[in-house]
This record gives structure tokens, sequence and C-alpha cells, in this order.
């Protein structure tokens, strides 16, 4: 068994038999264990455009690197349990984090 984190319940982990998926809904943050993880924390506050969007529509929920703690918590689920952390190779998460970005 694996556990999706942060997924779509419209994605490619729904309905699989040996993945247990966390949605919106289950909130991944709360994930206790124990199986390893393939985590997809939101990158949407993270990437390039998220300054522009912040600058235009403004709103706390829109501040860059604003997740509600969504890519810490994949991160350290990723640490605990084993498995990966998906994300974009230019987020600005992994600085944040203190993390090396990912090389091509």
């Amino acid at each position: 068994m694996i556990a999706a984190l942060f997924v779509d319940r419209k994605g490619p982990y729904f309905n699989l038999p040996f993945v247990d998926p966390w949605d919106e809904n289950r909130d991944a943050r709360k994930y206790p264990g124990p199986y390893p993880v393939v985590a997809h924390p939101p990158c949407q506050l993270w990437i390039n455009f998220a300054a522009l969007n912040f600058k235009r529509w403004g709103g706390e929920h829109n501040r860059p690197g604003n997740d509600q703690g969504c890519f810490r918590s994949a991160l350290a689920s990723v640490r605990h349990w084993g498995g990966v952390l998906e994300h974009p190779a230019f987020s600005k998460a992994w600085e944040a984090h203190g993390l090396r970005r990912p090389e091509f």
C-alpha cells in the first residue's frame, strides 16, 4: 500500500486497490501513516505567478507561500513514512523549506 496525499478525486490515484488517496476532504495534513507516500502538495502559491496573482487580487489566501502548511506537511510525511514529494522544479517552496531545487 501507498498513500497518495493532496490528490484530486478525479485523478489517477482514486480507485486503485493499492492506494489510500487523501483529497482535500480528508485533509492530507492529518495523514497518520503508516504507508509510504506520494505527496502532491498544491503548487499555485509557490510558482512564479503567485506574486502576480497576489498583487492583482490580494487576499491572505493568495499570499505567495501561504498554502496552510501543505508543503511542510507533505515533506514531513515523506521524511517520516518514506516516499516521494512531487512539486514543480522551479517552485519557491524548495528554498523556503531549506531544500535544494531538483536538477534536470
